[in-house]
């Protein structure tokens, strides 16, 4: 299971304001359940954002370690891919353990940072503000995220709660966010949010397969995930309606219950969402064409039997009638 954080804990450890080497901490832009995020200014005058985690709330010596040695080992992978937020320092005191990231970009103003009213832009608060996405902009979101994804996969780790919360912008560019929750790939300490997680939990790449079309369900229909699968119930009178129904396509077997019938990686979904921004439809599986094909054939057969097994029996009959005749 995940570490717990004791009641109260996290309030009565940021009473103080956390030491940071060479930054300004200005003020809290984001908590969660074992800490939380400072907008900060470096001694060169760079706005940066700083996660800290405070042992305190979590169980044990080991578990709290775990947590800094994930974030030790994602800093070098973090910048080789666009999709990733830039870590650019990983630290560690008795009381706490931080890193400093790339800062969102302010959700109004961009990169142009106000340190009273700075609001990070997150794919949450777009969807907040715009209650969802067209269906082309949910498919280019779509295509982004799979790469980023697809990159994390391809070095053996797995994101465990990709939401829209946990979808930053940086110059425009969706970024995946919350990079302690990423792990090995099969780490089995249970974390996620209800509705993004599959039913076989989480870890796998599967399961982050199950999250982003979750994910993107919300984001072209407006919609809760947890109402999946009901279609928007304005989709008749949308512009983009006939994408909406391929895209929906997609985002059924992205779902889907069983993780053998989901996309097997995040790069099959990106062919399929490729298709769609080209304005083909999402291309059926290998094995879905053979079982249609055969189905085809089976039936062409079955008829051609029929046909024959008639026309001998009309023959049987006009031939008897005949002789009686």
């Amino acid at each position: 299971m995940a570490p717990c954080v004791k009641s109260g804990i996290l309030r009565e450890v940021t009473a103080q304001i956390p030491i940071i080497p060479d930054h300004e901490l200005l003020r809290v832009i984001g908590r969660g359940a074992y800490g939380e995020i400072w907008l900060a200014r470096t001694v060169t005058g760079a706005f940066r954002a700083v996660k800290v985690v405070y042992r305190a709330t979590f169980e044990t010596e080991r578990t709290f370690l775990r947590e800094f040695e994930g974030m030790s080992a994602f800093e070098p992978i973090s910048r080789a891919h666009i999709g990733f937020v830039d870590i650019l320092h990983v630290g560690r005191t008795a009381n706490y353990l931080y890193y400093s990231m790339e800062l969102a970009d302010d959700h109004l103003a961009g990169r142009e940072i106000d340190l009273v009213n700075y609001e990070p832009r997150t794919l949450k608060g777009d969807l907040a503000r715009h209650k969802r996405l067209s269906a082309d902009a949910s498919i280019r979101l779509g295509l982004s995220l799979t790469e980023a994804i697809e990159a994390l996969h391809a070095r053996g780790l797995t994101h465990r709660d990709i939401k829209p919360s946990n979808i930053i912008f940086i110059e425009g560019t969706p970024k995946l966010a919350d990079i302690g929750l990423v792990a090995a790939t099969g780490q089995q300490s249970f974390v996620g949010t209800e509705g993004y997680v599959p039913p076989e939990g989480p870890g796998t790449a599967r399961a982050d397969i199950y999250s982003l079309g979750k994910l993107l369900y919300e984001t072209c229909t407006g919609k809760d995930r947890l109402d999946f699968p009901e279609i928007d119930s304005q989709l008749s009178t949308r512009p983009d309606r006939e994408q909406l129904l391929q895209l929906n396509q997609v985002l059924v077997k992205a779902c889907a219950n069983d993780p053998k019938e989901r996309y097997g990686s995040a790069a099959a979904m990106h062919r399929d969402l490729a298709a769609l921004k080209r304005g083909e439809p999402p291309k059926r599986s290998r094995a879905k064409v053979w079982t249609t094909a055969i189905l085809i054939l089976a039936f062409a057969v079955a008829g051609i039997w029929f046909w024959l097994e008639r026309g001998s029996r009309s023959s049987g009959t006009d031939l008897h009638l005949t002789i009686q005749t």
